[in-house]
């Protein structure tokens, strides 16, 4: 048996009165994630435990089997483990757009090309030896600091859209002070190198963190596929083999063919793979509506349909869940349960995939830490 677990990052939402009083997962046109929940046995798992934010980095953690209150640290650090840096602390370090308020937490979707050149200059004017910054992909990118520090209070800058910087800034101890002072730096240095970012925003900081093995928990070899280096540095974390590919985008014009075509040849190498999508979850910060309904169909289409129509379904099981909701009235996460389904186990009730329909399938509610139980079963 090999076990394919799908997060389409931020699909779940709330009813929206354009569309009906219906989810954007009620309304799009998505048979390949209907017929997973028709065939298969479904529920809705609590993946942000109580006190946590609702970020990707806690909900994805949290599915795999992840005892957060245990083991979690922060995001700035996870993402260090994708890039192999090891400092006392390490922060998010978003390339943002904003004045008095926080305009764009994505910088104008700035390219990995030039989002390098930004941290090389940063680098290059920085005032303070114990902090390097460190390049990502496109606006997400990295602060390591190598001296010691109690961890500051940050918040996340696509939580903050729309809302006043001066309200959010970092706080509580000395790094907090060095952190705020960086950020009033940056607004100088920045626009130097670029137009589509003026300043950075670290949050999510946190020292690095010792993860439990996937194969010694589970016993089984596997692998992660993603877009974005906050998974990457899950997957190193866990001891998972990360598969590199080429053309992702993090966005709704990714390079979905060659996610299908690693995924399919990575079933034939390891027992488990996870295959995680980030675009669906970009249009929900945007607010945008149509392209969140497009994005689930094409979701639909070119990933969980090539898949299905190319895979051995008599040997493979299925996990689909989104990882958090991310509804569009909010422009952000939130700490809500969200819907799931599995193909492989004995079948229930449930006829299509969305946050209410799931809701009456036979696990009823669950508390997202037993998902990898009932899945690898």
């Amino acid at each position: 048996m090999k076990f394919l677990l799908l997060i389409p990052d931020g699909m779940a939402d709330w009813r929206i009165e354009k569309l009906g009083g219906k989810t954007p997962l009620e309304v799009a046109d998505k048979p390949n994630i209907d017929f997973i929940a028709k065939e298969g046995a479904c529920g809705k798992a609590k993946t942000i435990p109580e006190g946590f934010e609702p970020g990707s980095d806690v909900a994805n953690l949290t599915i795999l089997g992840i005892d957060v209150k245990k083991y979690y640290t922060g995001r700035g650090p996870i993402e260090a483990l994708a890039n192999g840096i090891n400092a006392k602390l390490v922060y998010r370090c978003n390339l943002v757009k904003a004045t008095d308020i926080m305009l764009d937490y994505a910088g104008g979707r700035i390219s990995d090309e030039e989002a390098k050149k930004v941290m090389k200059y940063l680098n290059k004017r920085k005032k303070y030896d114990f902090l390097e910054f460190h390049a990502g992909r496109s606006y997400r990118n990295l602060l390591a600091i190598k001296k010691d520090f109690e961890v500051a209070k940050t918040f996340a800058p696509h939580d903050i859209q729309g809302k006043k910087i001066s309200e959010h800034l970092p706080s509580d101890g000395k790094l907090a002070e060095v952190l705020i002072e960086l950020i009033e730096w940056s607004k100088k240095v920045v626009p130097e190198v670029t137009e589509k970012a003026n300043m950075i925003w670290p949050w999510g900081g946190g020292k690095m963190p010792n993860f439990p093995n996937f194969k010694g928990t589970y016993g089984l070899k596997g692998a992660m596929i993603s877009e974005v280096d906050l998974l990457k540095g899950i997957a190193r974390g866990l001891g998972m083999e990360f598969l590199e590919v080429e053309g992702v985008t993090g966005y709704i014009d990714t390079n979905y063919k060659g996610i299908v075509r690693r995924t399919l040849k990575a079933m034939d190498e390891f027992d488990f793979v996870a295959v995680h999508t980030e675009g669906i979850d970009e249009v929900s910060h945007e607010g945008d509506l149509e392209k969140k309904v497009e994005a689930i169909e094409i979701y639909d289409e070119e990933i969980v349909g090539r898949i299905l129509d190319k895979a051995d379904l008599s040997e493979l099981r299925i996990l689909l869940i989104p990882d958090h909701p991310t509804p569009i009235e909010l422009r952000t996460h939130v700490a809500e349960s969200v819907p799931f389904a599995i193909y492989g186990l004995e079948r229930d009730d449930v006829k299509t995939f969305s946050e209410f329909s799931c809701a009456k399938g036979k696990f009823g509610m669950i508390d997202g830490l037993k998902l990898m139980p009932i899945f690898l079963r």
